[in-house]
């Protein structure tokens, strides 16, 4: 399953969460950033649900995952925490479907 949102993508294979941030090297050169959450190590899934008025946020939990924002992110990118996804309120239910199968996963592990 992939998803892609506001300069970020998620992306489950059944056992590992990747997260891709676009960032940029040195002001100019255009990058990605994974970080990947194996299932077995995600500790808690926080989701707060997109309104129409505000993107949806899921904040993955683990014990190495760093709370610290990205910087070096591309102009008009949002400056969010390596851990974190925000979605739009048209992704919603992809963001539904991704959630379902990620619990799915956790409870067979």
């Amino acid at each position: 399953m992939h998803i892609r949102s506001r300069r970020r993508s998620i992306r489950f294979d059944g056992h590992t969460v990747t997260l891709s941030i676009a960032t940029t090297s040195w002001g100019i050169v255009p990058d990605d950033t994974k970080n990947r959450f194996p299932v077995a190590q995600i500790t808690r899934v926080e989701h707060t649900p997109a309104t129409a008025w505000k993107p949806g946020k899921i904040v993955f939990v683990t014990p190495d995952s760093s709370p610290d924002v990205v910087t070096n992110v591309p102009m008009f990118a949002d400056k969010l925490a390596g851990n974190t996804f925000q979605y739009d309120y048209g992704d919603r239910k992809k963001v539904a479907e991704f959630l379902a199968k990620l619990e799915k996963a956790r409870g067979q592990s």
